[in-house]
């Protein structure tokens, strides 16, 4: 059971509580400026312990009255040290060294998702460049076949060991073949002659069958080319000696 008390108290702020018919404090603060007439809310006013409360403060306030000199000074301390008291109840967060903010799970996880676009773009330009060659090849392959099929042929003469000395150079014919190239190459594979003719053979020249001595291996070569100046086949270096020396020089 409630003590008497406790009763007393429930009852005081019952007696001092806002009703429903208590004006809203704007009225209540016209009436304080002298605004509204008292006539209309004088006999709620005189009735409500709870308006008439409110009403009273409002007056104290706007004529000033109800602050002590302690208050006063009260008020300057906590101005003069309110930048103090912010600071204690909300510090500045601390900063963290960048060494420990780049280890971070968000820091690594920005690092992964940059490498992982990275990586997406340069396989993007990989297949790219390679579908746009693509075409390039399959096209060469289709117009200029004869180069990809490159092929060999035969040097007729001279080959082997010759007991004379020769006068020309002949080779099989190459079909397509519009020019053909001799050489004549030392050991080390250096030039010592080397001229150009349309026919499947050439004579070779007074002075380098000159050159062609007994016991000296020489190398010679045929290269075939196209009318557009591309190679079609060759015939590698044929290895040839002069072993005895009867023919005219």
């Amino acid at each position: 059971m409630l003590n008497r008390g406790q009763s007393e108290q429930d009852a005081f702020r019952l007696a001092l509580a806002r009703t429903p018919e208590c004006p809203p404090l704007e009225e209540l603060e016209s009436l304080a400026y002298g605004v509204m007439s008292a006539n209309r809310l004088s006999r709620h006013v005189n009735s409500c312990a709870y308006c008439r409360t409110e009403l009273q403060l409002m007056s104290s306030f706007l004529e000033g009255k109800g602050e002590t000199e302690g208050e006063r000074r009260a008020a300057e301390l906590l101005r003069a040290r309110s930048k103090g008291i912010f600071r204690l109840a909300f510090p500045a967060p601390a900063r963290q060294p960048w060494w420990k903010a780049a280890f971070t799970i968000p820091r690594i996880a920005q690092a992964c998702l940059g490498a992982a676009a990275i990586v997406l773009l340069l396989g993007s330009v990989i297949v790219f460049r390679s579908e746009q060659s693509r075409p390039q090849l399959e096209a060469k392959k289709q117009t200029d076949h004869e180069v990809f099929r490159s092929f060999t042929f035969a040097v007729l003469s001279p080959t082997g060991d010759l007991r004379e000395t020769p006068k020309e150079i002949r080779w099989e014919q190459v079909p397509g073949a519009w020019t053909y190239q001799a050489r004549l190459l030392e050991v080390d594979r250096s030039e010592l002659w080397s001229a150009k003719t349309t026919t499947d053979g050439i004579d070779l020249p007074a002075d380098i069958r000159a050159r062609i001595v007994p016991a000296k291996t020489l190398f010679c070569e045929v290269i075939a080319f196209n009318a557009f100046g591309k190679q079609l086949a060759d015939t590698g270096a044929v290895r040839f000696r002069l072993v005895q020396s009867t023919g005219a020089r």
